[in-house]
């Protein structure tokens, strides 16, 4: 699974990164960051606003290759079906299971229609430090996963639109949510050893057929390729990131693995400053509410 990630990049880079439209129609970064200072996020957790890569659904039908344009949108992270009754019943959908994206109804037409792209700079999962032994609590490692040369990461994702009922007395129809979730699949390689599920890493080349809606997307719902695997450092991290309220750079500061003496790593860290991750450059995520 995928509850917590984070990303550090400056919006040139992000928007360079996926050749994203500046002039995308919904205002470019000025639109995703409300006029606010930008800041970096270190902890990004469900129902939290972030930045998300899909085609300009005005501009599809031109495309049906896949050829239209890139745009970077605030979504709120937790899909909300266009049939649900209230917005909260996208805070349990963060995460979609690629072996069952197809079968299940939440899931099902936008795997068809609506997919995109989740830039993140890495995420973090929870490594089990041994057995449940009655009420004893299971202690945990944290881990952040993030690619060693600070490049970013593209999640598979789907995303939706969502719009409450209106009230007869308003002359003004509510704005729509627009959603998303993270794609998982099955670990790869040294990630096996600490959760049993990660999001599915798309690399560069099947970003376009992933965005297209003219294309079919089960060839690309395999595993994350091992070679993206090989290139990311595993670094244990402290407790602290797993409290929401924290979102400052030493969550991302490597420390000695809890039980180090009694297990073998699961990958020697590079010894190198969070806070300039993703080539030294911040990304501001401070957004306005979906629309």
């Amino acid at each position: 699974m995928c509850g917590r990630y984070a990303l550090t990049v400056e919006p040139e880079v992000l928007y360079g990164t996926f050749a994203a439209d500046l002039d995308d129609g919904v205002g470019g970064p000025a639109a995703l960051y409300g006029g606010d200072a930008p800041r970096p996020r270190y902890n990004i957790a469900p129902t939290v606003t972030v930045p998300v890569v899909r085609l300009d659904p005005r501009r599809t039908a031109e495309h049906a290759d896949g050829g239209g344009r890139r745009q970077v949108e605030p979504m709120r992270w937790g899909l909300v079906p266009s049939w649900a009754k209230d917005v909260s019943v996208g805070n349990r959908m963060f995460n979609a299971r690629a072996e069952s994206l197809a079968e299940k109804p939440a899931f099902r037409r936008a795997l068809a229609k609506r997919r995109c792209l989740i830039p993140a700079s890495g995420w973090f999962e929870w490594r089990k430090l041994g057995e449940p032994a009655g009420n004893r609590k299971v202690p945990k490692q944290a881990y952040y996963m993030t690619p060693q040369d600070g490049s970013v990461l593209a999640f598979a994702g789907l995303w939706e639109y969502w719009k409450p009922a209106g009230d007869p007395a308003d002359e003004h129809d509510p704005a729509p949510v627009v959603s998303m979730t993270i794609v998982t699949t099955a670990s790869v390689g040294p990630l096996r050893d600490i959760h049993e599920r990660m999001p599915l890493v798309l690399p560069s080349s099947e970003w376009t057929d992933w965005l297209s809606p003219a294309i079919d997307p089960t060839p690309l719902l395999t595993p994350t390729p091992a070679a993206l695997v090989d290139a990311l450092e595993l670094r244990p991290v402290g407790p602290r990131v797993g409290a929401v309220v924290n979102d400052d750079a030493d969550l991302l500061r490597p420390v000695t693995p809890a039980g180090a003496d009694d297990a073998e790593p699961v990958q020697a860290h590079r010894d190198r400053d969070p806070a300039a991750a993703g080539s030294g450059e911040q990304l501001s995520l401070e957004f306005p509410n979906p629309r």
